[in-house]
């Protein structure tokens, strides 16, 4: 397993879409958090820090990209036939690639919201404003938001083993998370049901950036719910694999 774990710890360090992604992320989220948190009004808002910090939330799509590319990229390219050479073993390959992914993404979100949280800190005290966070807040909504890109990364790495084609299975995933459960929030009856466990509502109430928590679940249940749909896609994604065709 250290074998199989180095190589896909280098194909990661590598790789320009590693760097280009980490980049992105990092940049949109601390570009809209700084603008907003230099020339937003914020004398009626309680917790003006909570929803500048929700911007980070933005984060996790970037982790789910970069795992669906764990497997993705292989298939595009062709590498997956000297990877194998590598680690013969299919099911070993994607638990080393789940576990160099889990934690690159949990860098990722770690990074981005201790780096938003300084910016906000920094900003407001030059404009004299209360970010409204305590120090315990602070805390779960760093631990929450690392977990949440932890586990989008993992889910990317899931459906990256299960759908051959990198496009197909980024514009599935994004086009779901972004139009597919908005438009099913408008359907009478199943939209409280969406919004506690579809992934827009469990993401935001595990990073703790959800305004109103009466309809969504509490940060744990939450967590361990986001973790039992990306062990869902593993799975499927692990059996798909074994079967899989390469030379094709």
């Amino acid at each position: 397993m250290s074998r199989a774990l180095s190589s896909e710890l280098l194909k990661l360090r590598t790789t320009r879409t590693t760097a280009a992604l980490v980049g992105s992320a990092l940049l949109l989220v601390l570009l809209i958090v700084g603008v907003a948190s230099a020339t937003g009004g914020f004398s009626d808002e309680p917790n003006p820090g909570s929803d500048l910090l929700s911007i980070a939330s933005l984060t996790p799509l970037f982790a789910l990209v970069l795992g669906i590319l764990a497997f993705g990229s292989e298939f595009r390219h062709g590498t997956i036939t000297p990877s194998l050479l590598v680690t013969p073993d299919r099911v070993r390959m994607l638990v080393a690639k789940l576990i160099v992914h889990f934690v690159a993404g949990l860098l990722l979100g770690l990074v981005t919201v201790v780096l938003a949280l300084a910016l906000i800190a920094g900003i407001f005290s030059v404009r004299d404003i209360e970010t409204g966070l305590s120090g315990s807040e602070a805390v779960e909504s760093i631990v929450g938001m690392a977990l949440a890109n932890a586990i989008y990364a993992a889910l990317g790495v899931g459906l990256g083993a299960l759908i051959r084609n990198q496009v197909g299975a980024i514009v599935g995933s994004l086009a779901y998370i972004f139009v597919v459960e908005q438009l099913i929030q408008v359907i009478p009856g199943v939209d409280t049901a969406v919004e506690k466990f579809g992934f827009n509502g469990l993401t935001s109430a595990l990073s703790l950036t959800t305004g109103d928590s009466s309809n969504t679940l509490s940060q744990v249940p939450s967590g361990l719910l986001l973790t039992v749909y990306a062990a869902v896609f593993l799975i499927a994604g692990a059996a798909v694999l074994r079967r899989r065709d390469i030379s094709a």
